[in-house]
């Protein structure tokens, strides 16, 4: 995204790394990258400003990207490596990350992100104090445009994104996945690694994180680790994310006969039951009749809208259209996934350029 740069959000400085009475494990870095021009370089910025003093390296494992990303992190400070993923995807980054990575300890980022200055500190503590076995904030959307605030705050809100506390928990406690995380490299090896072949691309972190807890792991939420994401800032953007997401839930289905959770089961509810209503209504020619469903979704994403814009910056019309894109285009995606499915179709594993 041209125009920010770190000091525009809320990173803390200056806070102090908690005792430790022994000595504190040294932490690779594994950032995958594909075409990140616009944050790279905030991104980075953050990584290299940790007050964690045992990063041994951050490794950015590109995909190819042909827009200057590679400049960008070739030009970087020394820790920071690059590395080839020839692959492309997302998932086979973290693999090539961790086969590269020299120290046990991963932290697993994302170049769409900044990184509160105690962002690693907080996480290696909140590893040993907890026992869990993978650590993770929240996912705290930050807005660079209009509609993007509104996606900001739609995707903040239990009405947005349903009862995914990563979403918006401020109490630590134990669940199904998390945003990014810290996590020692043997637990992932253990499980196989991440799934590069089966799924849709990005469903990589929470298909993992749904075998390491059927394997006993425990994940934890801290929202004391804190980061910031910047969402995608179009109306088409979201639209392809979200239908992508419908997608990926579909594909862990069509892989592990079961959902890592059932939320995904709301938006899908909504569109097949819309769906029904319409097509019996429009046969029996009764056209005000087949208006209902959207009729009240309109009224009840409305009233939710009026709430959302009460956060600053953000404006209940495109609260609307960013709640309706959310959940419409996740419904949508997933039935397109279980279609492909009962088709024997394969999964996209890798995005398209630009997407």
């Amino acid at each position: 995204m041209p125009g920010l740069v770190r000091s525009e959000f809320p990173v803390p400085m200056g806070e102090a790394v908690p005792d430790r009475s022994d000595p504190a494990p040294e932490v690779s870095v594994v950032l995958p990258t594909l075409d990140e021009r616009s944050t790279i370089r905030d991104c980075l910025d953050s990584l290299l400003a940790q007050d964690y003093p045992y990063i041994r390296e951050i490794l950015v494992v590109d995909g190819g990207s042909t827009d200057g990303t590679r400049q960008i992190v070739a030009s970087a400070a020394p820790r920071v490596r690059l590395v080839d993923n020839p692959r492309v995807t997302a998932a086979a980054a973290m693999n090539v990350g961790l086969s590269e990575a020299t120290c046990d300890l991963i932290v697993r980022a994302d170049a769409h992100t900044l990184y509160a200055e105690d962002y690693i500190s907080r996480s290696v503590d909140a590893l040993a104090a907890s026992g869990a076995d993978w650590v993770g904030g929240r996912m705290r959307p930050v807005g660079g445009t209009a509609f993007g605030r509104a996606v900001a705050a739609a995707t903040s809100s239990p009405f947005g994104v349903g009862p995914g506390r990563f979403h918006y928990s401020d109490t630590a406690r134990d669940t199904d996945t998390v945003y990014l995380g810290t996590f020692d490299r043997s637990i992932v090896e253990e499980v196989g690694g991440y799934d590069e072949g089966r799924i849709q691309w990005a469903a990589e972190d929470q298909e993992l994180n749904f075998r390491l807890r059927r394997s006993g792991r425990r994940i934890r939420l801290d929202p004391e680790v804190r980061s910031w994401y910047f969402p995608r800032q179009t109306p088409r953007a979201l639209w392809s994310q979200y239908f992508n997401y419908g997608v990926c839930k579909a594909s862990t289905l069509a892989k592990h006969r079961t959902l890592p959770y059932w939320r995904p089961l709301a938006p899908a509810s909504m569109v097949a039951a819309t769906g029904v209503w319409v097509f019996c209504s429009i046969r029996r020619r009764n056209l005000l009749v087949a208006m209902v469903p959207g009729i009240a979704y309109v009224a009840g994403a409305g009233a939710v809208a009026l709430r959302l814009g009460r956060n600053p910056g953000v404006a209940p019309h495109r609260a609307v259209g960013a709640l309706a894109i959310c959940h419409w285009a996740y419904g949508l995606g997933f039935w397109y996934g279980v279609g492909r499915a009962a088709a024997g179709l394969p999964f996209d594993t890798a995005p398209r350029r630009g997407r």
